[in-house]
């Protein structure tokens, strides 16, 4: 009965231990949580030492564009950072389900600037001039 309960008990960790492997070892978790820290007019540097290094950077007409996220199960959560002349002006939080991705998984990196993205007026406005 107790070499029952043993394999029982080996077989759920072993259970677990894949689930934990497979949740973390396919995504990006970021903390996304403590994006309340930012505020417009930072710095690159003084965002990154709140935020850490981003997922993704672009450079678009005179805006540099942070990307972060975290990857879940039903969706993967995202923040956006905006910077001109190296100052935070914007930052954007956004979502992307498994329909917007149309069923495909995976690391949350691939899936940037979809789902409820939209880019913020005051970009817009900036990349207009």
């Amino acid at each position: 009965m107790k070499s029952k309960l043993k394999l029982k008990d080996q077989v759920t960790r072993t259970i677990l231990s894949i689930v934990f492997l497979i949740t973390y070892s396919c995504g990006v978790q970021q903390n996304l949580k403590i994006s309340y820290k930012l505020n417009p007019g930072m710095t690159k540097s003084e965002v990154e030492d709140i935020m850490g290094a981003p997922t993704k950077s672009d450079f678009k007409q005179n805006i540099e564009e942070w990307h972060y996220c975290k990857t879940g199960f039903d969706s993967d959560e995202f923040l956006a950072l905006f910077f001109h002349n190296g100052k935070l002006i914007e930052k954007l939080n956004y979502t992307v389900t498994l329909a917007d991705t149309r069923g495909a998984t995976g690391s949350c990196s691939k899936f940037i600037k979809m789902g409820n993205y939209k880019e913020p007026d005051k970009v817009i406005e900036i990349r207009m001039r």
